[in-house]
């Protein structure tokens, strides 16, 4: 066992603060191309010796992107001190280099429609465009990004080529600026945990730790299963924290779509990679059957499905490993230093290891690999004039190589990783000053940092969805489908349907509206008994807006109300099924609840305050607080939820003095019969 080491607002000329939507177009409506690297240094040259040149970089969060951003509440730089550094060097090199300053553009609404309706217009909102992990495979579809096959020689080198990401459908469209450290569901386990079974432990005493076993080139499948079955067999009996899934602590618990994906890439497979479409592979099989060999023995349970049966709750496993009731899940990485902190919390901490091999392979095979999903991409929109695309590429490649050397005090970006890990694990969670695995536990997330394989493009085409669906059902048995491995060759048409599809979209020239609209409630929608639903005036309840076509008219929506007894009082929930399509025929389709009231009623509503009171921060807004919470139950004569009909009386409160305030909530049903209670609120100061 191996010991471890102890513990303005200013525009500046890199930074300009956002502008509009629609700011001016950047030049031609032509795509872009690049000869040689030497074309591009030329014309570099001559940005560098002229006017200066402005590149807009979209974001749908610029307080995260400039460094010049200032948070008009505190007055503050947004950024962190040595992250603002690392970006103002960034953007000087530019400056200094290609005579490019970097101007920051925010959308105002959602990437996916705001990147769409601006090239549409032929007014592209920016040059570079931030894409959120997620919605890739959406404005992929919609057609609007440049090739950047012609940029490959911008990003030749260690110290670039990790920005190109690989090709889909044949060509480059997007860029990386992550460095990535581990994946974006790394498999973590509770070291304190282990440390109770006596199962895991050597002839002295001592835990024998995944990492140990990783560094001794041991911590295969056969190796992960029997570790889980010891696990297993002490925790089976050992009731679970209050408020987690199972009753009790958990081996393994898991969302089986994100260790299915792992296991399929440590098996050396893939579900789409530089070679093309994997998803019926010979590894990829494999690798879903030894998650299906976890589920079917026990050591591998998911946290239960949402109403489909089949798709597991979203982050649920995190949770559960949050309060201690599992010890291994696959989390996602935006939760690793909630768990780190949370387990610190009980005495506990967090450890990691890479998703292990299999039993065939060994740890220094080439074919073992860490699966990293595209995300946070950047694509070069349409609209993009020749000259402006080649200082963008030019221009990223700088300011990213910059970045990272600058905030790594390092003179290479492929020295960054290593330079970073201790710094970087600690924050993500990982218990690295362990005494008894620490200096192990840095050793591997090195090795895991510098073996991430980071072009997982399957979501991003859009057909991870429909792989996952035929494993989840095939785990589940649902709707008669069978085994993956036999499941997948039935179902390769699915695959082969959508590649098609897409390769239609991306050899043409027309750029697809793929966004349906979006309904917004205008206020709840109630109604007398005896109503006629023909008579109903939905617009006065809901309205349908469309990015591309405006305000939709929902006399042409689709109406079922089927499920609601216009005779009797009573909440409906899901009552009012709406659906309507924008002119490029994307429906959108949405549930709303139904309240069905007797406006004879004249009894009073029943308002029930809650036990314990929250109490209000001093100096909080009044007018902000959502009177609601305070109160357990409010209901009509026909048992009809009217919590959000409240309204409170807060003539006497002063927020700005510590004390003891009468509030009176006033509950008003639909008939306009009403009740009232006086409660008393306390106004305090924020502890700590």
């Amino acid at each position: 066992m191996r010991k471890t080491f102890k513990k303005a607002l200013a525009v500046a000329a890199a930074g300009t603060l956002a502008v509009g939507m629609f700011a001016g177009c950047s030049g031609k409506n032509k795509d872009s191309s690049l000869q040689s690297s030497e074309q591009t240094s030329s014309e570099s040259s001559k940005a560098a010796s002229g006017e200066v040149k402005v590149i807009r970089w979209g974001t749908h969060y610029e307080p995260e992107l400039n460094p010049n951003y200032i948070d008009e509440a505190t007055g503050e730089y947004t950024m962190k001190e040595a992250e603002r550094q690392a970006a103002l060097a960034a953007l000087d090199e530019v400056k200094k280099q290609l005579n490019v300053e970097i101007q920051y553009v925010q959308y105002s609404g959602d990437v996916r429609s705001d990147l769409m309706t601006s090239v549409l217009s032929g007014n592209p909102i920016c040059d570079l465009a931030l894409i959120w992990g997620g919605a890739e495979s959406t404005i992929l579809a919609q057609n609007i990004l440049q090739k950047l096959d012609n940029y490959k020689s911008v990003f030749d080198g260690d110290e670039y080529s990790w920005m190109l990401d690989g090709p889909v459908y044949g060509h480059n469209y997007f860029l990386s600026s992550k460095q990535t450290f581990f994946q974006r569901w790394p498999l973590v386990y509770n070291i304190g945990l282990l440390d109770k079974v006596d199962a895991l432990k050597d002839s002295n005493g001592k835990t024998i730790y995944p990492t140990d076993l990783f560094l001794d080139g041991k911590w295969n499948w056969s190796t992960f299963k029997d570790y889980l079955s010891k696990v297993n067999a002490y925790y089976a009996n050992v009731k679970a924290p209050d408020g987690t899934t199972y009753p009790t602590v958990q081996a393994y618990e898991t969302d089986y779509r994100f260790a299915g994906l792992s296991a399929v890439y440590a098996a050396g497979g893939a579900l789409y990679d530089e070679n093309g479409l994997r998803v019926d592979s010979e590894e990829t099989i494999k690798g879903y059957k030894f998650i299906a060999d976890l589920k079917e023995s026990g050591l591998l349970t998911d946290p239960g499905t949402y109403d489909d049966g089949f798709v597991p709750k979203w982050c649920q496993g995190a949770s559960d490993f949050q309060k201690g009731g599992t010890v291994f899940t696959d989390s996602p990485d935006w939760w690793l230093a909630g768990n780190g902190s949370a387990l610190t919390e009980r005495g506990e901490s967090m450890g990691m290891v890479p998703y292990p091999w299999p039993d065939d392979m060994s740890k220094d095979d080439k074919k073992y690999r860490q699966v990293m999903s595209v995300g946070d991409s950047y694509g070069l929109l349409k609209g993009v004039d020749e000259e402006t695309a080649k200082l963008a590429m030019e221009s990223f490649k700088i300011y990213w190589s910059t970045y990272y050397k600058k905030y790594g005090n390092v003179d290479k970006v492929a020295d960054y990783k290593n330079a970073m890990a201790s710094s970087v694990a600690s924050a993500s969670g990982f218990d690295i000053f362990n005494e008894n695995c620490g200096d192990d536990l840095l050793e591997v997330f090195k090795w895991n940092a510098n073996k991430i394989y980071n072009n997982d493009f399957s979501d991003l085409i859009g057909i991870r969805g429909i792989c996952e669906e035929i494993y989840g059902k095939g785990l589940y048995g649902k709707d008669g489908m069978q085994a993956y491995d036999v499941a997948i060759k039935a179902n390769m048409n699915k695959f082969t349907d959508k590649l098609s599809e897409m390769e239609a979209i991306l050899g043409s020239n027309e750029i697809k509206d793929n966004i349906a609209p979006e309904f917004s409630t205008i206020q709840t929608i109630a109604v007398p008994v005896g109503t006629s639903s023909d008579s109903i005036k939905w617009a006065d309840y809901i309205s349908a807006k469309d990015a591309v076509d405006g305000v939709l008219d929902l006399a042409n929506a689709k109406i079922d109300v089927s499920a609601v007894d216009f005779s009797k009082a009573g909440e409906y929930k899901d009552g009012l099924v709406i659906s309507i399509s924008d002119k490029s025929g994307n429906e959108k389709k949405s549930k709303y609840k139904v309240i069905v009231y007797d406006p004879n009623n004249k009894t009073a509503p029943t308002l029930t305050v809650k036990s314990e009171l929250p109490a209000i921060k001093l100096n909080a807004d009044a007018s902000g607080i959502k009177w609601s919470d305070y109160v357990e139950s409010a209901t009509d004569a026909a048992g009809v939820d009217i919590k959000d009909k409240i309204t409170a009386d807060i003539s006497t409160l002063d927020t700005t003095t510590a004390g003891e305030y009468d509030v009176v909530l006033t509950i008003t049903d639909y008939a306009g019969n009403t009740a009232t209670q006086t409660i008393k609120v306390t106004v305090k100061a924020s502890e700590g």
